[in-house]
C-alpha cells in the first residue's frame, strides 16, 4: 500500500514539477518587482515602494544589506549605533541568502559620484531626501531604509 501511494505521488506531484514551466526557481517570483523598477517608478510617480521581498545579503556596520535577483542592494539601518543592544536583537534570526518580506521607511540613498576625470567614485556619498531624479535612478544608487519590520518567506512548493 505504501509503494502505490508513494508512486502516486511522485507521478501526480513530484514529476510535474521537473518540467521547465514548474520548475523551482527559489521562494521569490522571478516576476517579484526589483530595485531598478522601484526607481523608475519613483521617477514617474514620485512614489517609493517601502515593502519589498529581497534576500539577506549580511551586516554592514549599522546597517543589514538585502539584494533582489538582479543583485542590486537596499540598505536598512537596524540600530543607531554600535551600543544600541536592541538592534541586534531585532536582526538577530537573519540568516544569508534566505528570502524576506522586508518593510521600512525610506530615509535616503547612497550615490556615487563621478571624479574630476569622469570617473565613478570608489566611495560613496550618502544623500537625504528629496531624492535627486537624476542621481536616485542611476544604476549604483543604494536606496536606504530604516528597518520597521521583516520576516521569513517560505516556499509552498515541494523540494526535491
Amino acid at each position: 500500500m505504501n509503494r502505490v501511494f508513494g508512486f502516486l505521488f511522485l507521478v501526480l506531484y513530484v514529476l510535474p514539477l521537473s518540467t521547465e514551466e514548474g520548475k523551482y526557481s527559489g521562494s521569490i517570483s522571478l516576476s517579484e518587482k526589483r530595485i531598478l523598477q522601484g526607481k523608475e517608478e519613483w521617477a514617474k510617480t514620485n512614489q517609493f515602494p517601502v515593502e519589498w521581498k529581497l534576500y539577506y545579503k549580511g551586516k554592514e556596520g549599522d546597517f543589514v544589506v538585502f539584494y533582489d535577483w538582479n543583485g542590486h542592494e537596499i540598505h536598512y539601518q537596524y540600530r543607531r549605533n554600535k551600543f544600541d543592544l536592541d538592534g541586534e536583537e531585532f536582526v538577530k534570526d537573519l540568516f544569508p541568502g534566505n528570502p524576506y518580506r522586508v518593510t521600512g521607511v525610506w530615509m535616503g540613498y547612497y550615490y556615487f559620484g563621478f571624479d574630476a576625470r569622469g570617473k565613478r567614485k570608489a566611495f560613496h556619498e550618502k544623500k537625504v531626501l528629496p531624492a535627486n531624479k537624476e542621481e536616485f535612478t542611476d544604476i549604483h544608487t543604494i536606496p536606504i531604509f530604516k528597518l520597521t519590520k521583516y520576516e521569513e518567506i517560505f516556499s509552498d512548493e515541494l523540494l526535491y
